[in-house]
């Protein structure tokens, strides 16, 4: 198959001229992570952990939990409860080996030593 000159400078054009357009689209498009996040009161903790209210007012006492209090009320951002629950995995045996695994040929490439 033999493509022109032309219709080659004619496809990066149109690519170019998406490319544009998506770029502005990205740039005016709001803060979607504002958007998803949600504040609310124990029920909103309740709904994302499913602990039992007396849980959440026991672990945020104790600093256990990420919370904002106004006036005595507590309130919660889903996105930190999320991001709080995520924080808490735990590595599987797999991702353990492939770090000790890691550090162990760091550990073991030669060390340079400075010239005298």
């Amino acid at each position: 198959m033999h493509t022109s000159y032309e219709e080659v400078i004619c496809r990066l054009t149109r690519i170019e001229t998406l490319l544009s357009e998506l770029t502005a689209d990205y740039t005016q498009a709001p803060d979607r992570t504002l958007e998803n996040d949600r504040l609310g009161g124990i029920e909103l903790a309740m709904e994302i952990t499913g602990l039992a209210k007396s849980t959440i007012y026991t672990m945020a006492s104790e600093g256990l939990i990420p919370f904002m209090k106004q006036r005595k009320k507590l309130y919660f951002s889903s996105r930190d409860l999320y991001q709080w629950i995520k924080d808490g995995k735990h590595k599987t045996l797999q991702e353990m080996e492939a770090e000790i695994q890691r550090h162990l040929s760091q550990k073991s490439s030669p060390l340079t030593t400075p010239n005298r």
